[in-house]
This record gives C-alpha cells, sequence and structure tokens, in this order.
C-alpha cells in the first residue's frame, strides 16, 4: 500500500486555521486537498481542546488526531493527523530521558498508522551563548540514543519515519547564507556532525564540517566538533564524546528522505523562511524540516517535495510541508 506523510511546524494551530485572506484560508483547505495520509505536526502551541477545535472540519471528515502538549503553555507541542487508525501511542524518551527533562515538553510523539511508526518531532531551536543552546545540545544527547534503539526495533516490522522541524542544516546546500550564518544556532558545527552521526554524509563522501570550503582561509569561527561553540553551562558527557570520536558512519541506519531523492540539488529545497523582510521572496531558506526513515521505509520512497505556495500571501505557517510518497 502507497503511502504519503507530510511534515509541517505549524507555528500555533489556532493561527495555521484562521482566514488570513481571501485566497487564503489557512490549513484546513490544504488538509482536504493534500495527497498526505499522514501529517506530522510540530509547534502546535494549543491544548488538545483548543487543536480539537481549530482543526474539527478536518476531525469530521475523517482525519484522527493524537497530540503531546507542551506544559508550559503556548509553547512547543507535537501531534499526529491520519487518515488511518492511530495506535501505541508514545510520547517522550521513556528511560533514556532520565532525568525527565523532555517528559512533558512538548517535543516528541510516536505512534503506529497505516502499518507503520510515525513520530513527529520538534528540536530546540537554540540560541548560541545562552541556556537555550545547552538545552539543544542535551537534547541531541537523548535523541541520537533513543532513535538507534528505534531502528533497531521498528525496521524490521514495516520501518520507521521520523518528521518534524529538526532546527538544524547539515549541509551548505541546506542553507541559502550559510558563511555568515557559522556562529549561529542552526548551523553550528556540532549540531551539523550530529546529523553526519546519524545520516552519514550523503552525498558527500566526507562531512562538510571544517572542510576547506567551510573553514575558508581562517578557519570556521565556530570551531570544531567536540568544542560545542555556542553552549554556556552544557558539558559533554560520554554520549556526546563517543559521538564526535565515532564521526559518520559509513552504513546508517537512518536515511533523510528527501536528500535521497534529491542529490543533486544545489540550494535546499529549503523548507523554512522567516516572516520578516523579503526572505520568502528572494529564495533565502533553510532546510530545517526533514523526514528521517529507517532502511526498510527508505526503500519504499519513491518521491520526496516542498509543497512551498507560490506567493507570500497564500502562507499560514513560516514553514512549508515536506511530503514524501512510499509505495
Amino acid at each position: 500500500m502507497s503511502l504519503t506523510v507530510a511534515t509541517v511546524n505549524v507555528n500555533g494551530i489556532r493561527a495555521a486555521a484562521k482566514v488570513r485572506n481571501e485566497n487564503n484560508h489557512g490549513i484546513l483547505p490544504w488538509l482536504e486537498e493534500t495527497p498526505a495520509d499522514v501529517v506530522l505536526l510540530q509547534e502546535v502551541r494549543a491544548n488538545p481542546d483548543q487543536t480539537t477545535a481549530a482543526l474539527a472540519p478536518a476531525l469530521e471528515s475523517g482525519w484522527n488526531l493524537v497530540q503531546a502538549e507542551a506544559a508550559a503553555k503556548g509553547r512547543a507541542g507535537v501531534a499526529i493527523l491520519s487518515r488511518h487508525e492511530i495506535s501505541d501511542v508514545t510520547v517522550g524518551f521513556g528511560d533514556h530521558d532520565a532525568a525527565g527533562e523532555f517528559a512533558d515538553a512538548g517535543r516528541y510523539i510516536e505512534a503506529t498508522t497505516a502499518g507503520v511508526r510515525v513520530a513527529s518531532v520538534y528540536l530546540p531551536s537554540g540560541a548560541e551563548g545562552t541556556g537555550k543552546q545547552d538545552e539543544k545540545f542535551r537534547f541531541l544527547d537523548i535523541f541520537g540514543p533513543y532513535l538507534a534503539e528505534r531502528a533497531a526495533e521498528y525496521d524490521a516490522t514495516g520501518g520507521m519515519v521520523v518528521g518534524g522541524d529538526w532546527n538544524i542544516c547539515h549541509r551548505r546546500a541546506d542553507l541559502k547564507n550559510w558563511r555568515p550564518n557559522r556562529k549561529k544556532s542552526g548551523f553550528l558545527p556540532d549540531e551539523r556532525a550530529f546529523m553526519d552521526s546519524l545520516l552519514g554524509t550523503y552525498p558527500d563522501e566526507v562531512t562538510q564540517v571544517g572542510d576547506a570550503t567551510d573553514a575558508g582561509r581562517n578557519g570556521n569561527p565556530a570551531g570544531s566538533p567536540g568544542e560545542f561553540f555556542g553552549a554556556v553551562d552544557y558539558a559533554a558527557g560520554g554520549v556526546a564524546s563517543e559521538r564526535v570520536a565515532a564521526g559518520a558512519p559509513e552504513d546508517p541506519v537512518w536515511f533523510d528522505v528527501l536528500r535521497r531523492l534529491n542529490a543533486d540539488v544545489e540550494e535546499g529545497p529549503y523548507s523554512w523562511w522567516t516572516w520578516r523582510g523579503k526572505a520568502f521572496d528572494t529564495g533565502a531558506g533553510w532546510r530545517i524540516d526533514y523526514q528521517v526513515a529507517t532502511g526498510a521505509l527508505m526503500d519504499r520512497a519513491e518521491s520526496a517535495w516542498v509543497d512551498k505556495v507560490p506567493d507570500y500571501d497564500l502562507r499560514w505557517s513560516d514553514h512549508s510541508p515536506v511530503l514524501a510518497t512510499y509505495r
């Protein structure tokens, strides 16, 4: 059975569902028209009652919904919409998050639908030189081992896809203006090295982090992986140190679906543009929204694309949906 999955940061589900102008009626018409069977939502920013109210027409038409609300009201929040039955819902990272830091942060939910394990993730955005960057690095230290465990569990039983706003650009092609952003959260060496550790370096033979282009004449101003530029009080433990030492695997168990199917695209395809200025009109975007699949599902992937609207006034989020079809 063919399955189409979409992932999108809605930037607040109540705002996304509003009518913005006569040509832009928000996410609800999109849900009517999309070929997606499953939609992974991030930054829902609402409690379940508010989400249900905002999506009422879609739910009445047959979509099913599960949600992980953030304890901090009006923050984060992830959800899964499916045209199929949803079962075996898990929120958070269980024993991998021993301190429970992210247990009720509204950043991760997974479930089974249409015979596939799916998950919606919203990584912390981070902010270099603040505690937010420490939080992001701690999240990665939990998330990496958790994903390794999930791949081992689910790849043999239909596969798994994790879609969401990862808040990291892996390669230079993922960021229009990469050079001036080398010291910015979202393109820091240790963030990109984390993506290497998960996905490998495809389509490059070796990592771009710290290569000659990346370094330029004076070296990368954010240093090298293992230095954790941007952190304040974060101290790398065994998980982070081992990840840095191991580098990128030659045979990863997780795959960047859109990049694997669009290896020759030199710019993007981007999925996020700031509301400010002319970023959307000039194409100054970031590719921070991914569908990451295990091998069994990657083998079924036949197409992947960004559903970008043609005009600024048609946007109902600062992110565009990223879709993939698995045959």
